[in-house]
């Protein structure tokens, strides 16, 4: 049954018992974040759409629906907005039965929330002499009935809103349906960001990642909009959100749009479903945690209520597979929304997590005490006022947070560390569609962030606190930032877009003088591309500046992390990148899609925390009094490096919700530093290396297939190069620097699951997982120690090199859980 026309839409169908129409006037509306493609199409029936007359009802009646048409094509929510019992009821329980080809955002399906309007009229039967009507058993021709009946009176247009943003150029959109397939990623979105081409885990299954050589500190995390410090709980690497208030995840590796600054490396914003109108929730207990949400509407449809959180338990789990490694996390959500007007809403979201980690070291040859390595915590409290424009959408919001981070790091000698940040942010986004080819985005944010540094004092066998770090910083930073979204042609779309920021950083005297400051304007413009070569190949383009604060290490532990953002003593250099990226996609039959991109990063004024500490000087002599005692440990690439990295990415993908669904990723690259070396005469060597953790190959092959029965099995296999170590003349590396490189590292991942369902929308699911199940250890730029010694008779030497390897793990993660939605 196809539509008369793209913005006006009717769908006439016999009825026993009743005549009845639907009619939808079509209006696309925007996100808060970008413009709906003009290349949305909307749902169509594919199928009767046939609503009875209520048995023992009277009279003629209309009845107003709000219809949530999910990919599938199924209707996942449908709501009354207008109408009378019986018919209400009525109309709403035949919807859901609806089937539909989903609406369409390119060739990809999207969900869409659509309006309905069913007119119930009662007719006379000429056969019947009784003095009351009855329904007629036969309904006239479609063609009789639309010209008897007319067309119906509409005030104002009914929406067609589709979910989820446009996509923009050079993003790679994960959807929660899509991979809550995905074996391995544990139904959680964030978790496949990890299978994505470019991105690499410093070691694997912990959530620290580089990405086209960014390192991990160099990654903005966002949650609608909210900067958070981290989106995955260390060691099982669950996000800190609760995968049912996820809609979609949006990774941009590089040259992300304009409203994205103040990182030098890749963004991953995740955007949060918007609030229901029936009340659904979800719950699942595992093996290592448990967790769950509820969500309501309030005062039919006006606000809503949502909760959510999970609580981590994996040290039963852990203690069966290492005694070293104790784990512990949980994470909170809370939402409320109210509507105002038809036009405008306020709401507040409140979310936080906690993480701890602790670990052991051997000691010949039996494991230490457990002490904290890591411990997190952070919060964050938005409250938001969101006004639907004509054809458009504006945002103000003000967000609180406390962040907490620390650790003893007790196994490497650090003294134990604790930093604390208070912070308080402001936002206003702004996003408009002047015409069918024209849209404009912009806004003005505003952060704030004091901290406080804690450390016990310093003896000669640790680390004194930086001049760097101590007193810490408070830094707030302003920006503005607009881009354009032009469709200049049916074959080609730009975006440009310009940022510019005012980083300030300010502290105390290291003497008890007056305030040290340090201010440094930035601009960042922005350009991507898209040029259509035919209906199915598209050619990309990105470029774009970034900047970022210095990050000021604290400790020597590449694990630890602990950072203090801000500018040291005398140095005003910001983290600067320049990120370009080019390549095409193409949409093969069969729902198959397929991109390939080559990037081209460099930095200056790079401070990548995961470098490793080369070298532990013995003191010379004992502390003098009233002097510092000597400084055991020494970090040379913690200061600011210069570096590129280059290489080819390749993604193939079919939507892990098909009946055969999976794909490839395939990553060729290199990342290069100027890095910081001791000699052994105790100078200071600058060479261009490669990157500490560099791989030269990371592949991900992932493959979902449903069984039938409602049973589906999935499999992933990943695999990547070792990371590359240099040779040691005792503690010190020599020439060629990073020229080596340690094992290779592949695991593999199962998942299976049996799903049944439970009434019309709920269902229960059995849910056995393994991440690692062939139980690999890995190699880490640590656990490689080769020393050369030279030996022979006078007048001639020969070198003998000696390696033995430290592995990590094997951390696996076995999962056996029962999930029910409803």
């Amino acid at each position: 049954m196809a539509p008369a026309s793209a913005s006006n839409q009717r769908w006439v169908a016999p009825a026993t018992g009743a005549l009845w129409s639907a009619w939808i006037l079509i209006g696309l509306t925007s996100s808060a974040s970008a413009q709906v493609a003009p290349t949305v199409s909307p749902p169509v029936a594919s199928a009767s759409t046939e609503v009875p007359y209520p048995s023992g009802a009277k009279g003629d009646s209309v009845v107003l629906l709000e219809i949530l048409v999910a990919k599938d094509g199924t209707v996942s929510e449908t709501k009354v907005l207008n109408g009378e019992e019986p018919f209400a009821e009525q109309a709403r329980q035949a919807v859901l039965r609806w089937q539909f080809t989903p609406a369409m955002r390119g060739t990809e399906p999207v969900a869409a929330r659509i309006r309905a309007r069913v007119d119930f009229h009662q007719q006379q039967t000429a056969v019947s002499a009784a003095p009351a009507a009855t329904p007629a058993a036969v309904a006239a021709p479609a063609s009789q009935r639309l010209a008897t009946n007319g067309p119906p009176s509409i005030d104002a247009p009914l929406d067609v809103t589709v979910r989820g943003q446009r996509r923009e150029i050079g993003q790679t959109t994960l959807s929660a349906v899509d991979v809550r397939e995905m074996p391995g990623a544990f139904g959680d979105p964030f978790r496949a960001i990890e299978a994505l081409p470019g991105v690499s885990p410093v070691v694997s299954g912990l959530p620290y990642f580089y990405v086209r050589g960014a390192p991990p500190n160099d990654n903005g995390y966002y949650l609608d909009g909210v900067r958070v410090p981290i989106l995955f709980h260390v060691g099982i690497g669950d996000a800190v959100i609760h995968p049912g208030l996820i809609d979609h995840v949006d990774f941009f590796p590089s040259a992300a749009p304009a409203a994205y600054g103040g990182w030098a490396g890749a963004i991953i914003a995740g955007q949060t479903r918007e609030p229901a109108t029936e009340a659904r929730g979800q719950a699942n207990i595992r093996l290592f945690d448990a967790g769950g949400l509820v969500e309501t509407p309030l005062d039919d449809g006006k606000g809503s209520v949502l909760l959510a959180g999970r609580y981590g338990y994996p040290g039963p789990i852990l203690g069966a597979i290492t005694s070293s490694v104790k784990l512990g996390y949980w994470d909170y959500q809370t939402r409320a929304t109210w509507r105002l007007t038809d036009r405008d809403s306020l709401g507040v979201f409140a979310f936080g997590s906690h993480d701890y980690l602790g670990g052991s070291s051997d000691m010949n040859g039996q494991p230490g005490p457990i002490v904290e390595v890591l411990g997190s915590d952070f919060h964050r409290v938005d409250l938001r006022y969101d006004r639907a424009l004509a054809a458009g959408h504006l945002r103000i919001a003000a967000t609180l947070g406390y962040d907490l981070e620390g650790g003893s790091g007790a196994t490497d000698g650090a003294a134990p560390a604790t930093i604390r940040d208070r912070s308080a942010a402001w936002r206003l986004e702004l996003d408009e569609r002047l015409s069918a080819a024209l849209s404009v985005r912009g806004g003005v944010d505003a952060h704030y962030d004091t901290y406080d540094f804690e450390q016990a004092p310093a003896t000669n066998s640790q680390v004194p606190v930086p001049s760097s770090a101590d007193p810490p910083p408070t830094n707030v930073t302003g920006g503005v930032h607009a881009d354009v979204v032009w469709h200049i042609g049916p074959r080609l779309e730009i975006v440009p877009g310009l940022r510019f920021d005012i980083f300030e950083s300010s502290r105390p005297g290291a003497t008890g003088g007056g305030e040290i400051r340090t201010t440094v304007p930035a601009f960042d413009p922005r350009l991507s591309a898209r040029v259509a070569i035919n209906s199915r190949v598209a050619w990309l383009i990105t470029a774009g500046l970034a900047h970022q604060y210095p990050a000021l290490r604290v400790g020597p532990i590449p694990a630890l992390l602990l950072t203090v953002p801000g500018f040291p003593f005398a140095d005003s250099e910001l983290q600067t990148a320049r990120q370009l990226s080019t390549g095409v996609e193409a949409s093969l039959p069969a729902d198959v899609s397929v991109t390939a991109t080559g990037f081209l990063s460099s930095w200056t004024g790079l401070t990548d925390l995961t470098a490793r500490c080369l070298q532990i000087i013995p003191p010379t002599m004992p502390p003098q009094p009233g002097q510092p005692p000597p400084t055991p440990y020494i970090c040379p690439n913690a200061d600011p490096v210069h570096g590129y990295a280059y290489g080819a990415e390749l993604l193939v993908r079919r939507s892990l919700s098909k009946r055969l669904g999976g794909w490839l990723s395939y990553t060729l690259s290199q990342s290069r530093r100027d890095e910081h070396f001791i000699t052994p005469s105790g100078g200071d060597a600058l060479a261009n290396v490669t990157s500490d953790f560099d791989r030269t190959h990371i592949v991900n092959a992932v493959l979902s297939y449903d069984l039938g029965r409602h049973w589906r099995a999935g499999a992933r296999f990943l695999f990547y190069s070792g990371a590359p170590y240099s040779y040691l003349s005792g503690n010190v590396p020599v020439p060629p620097y990073n020229g080596y490189r340690g094992p290779s590292f592949y695991r593999l991942d199962v998942r299976l699951e049996k799903r049944w369902k439970i009434g019309k929308t709920g269902s229960i699911a059995f849910v056995l997982e393994g991440q690692n199940v062939t139980l690999n250890k890995e190699v880490t730029p640590e656990g490689m120690k080769c020393y050369s010694s030279m030996i022979g008779p006078q007048g001639g030497t020969n070198v003998t090199n000696q390696c033995s390897e430290a592995t990590f793990g094997p951390l696996t993660i076995p999962s056996v859980g029962v999930e029910a939605f409803f």
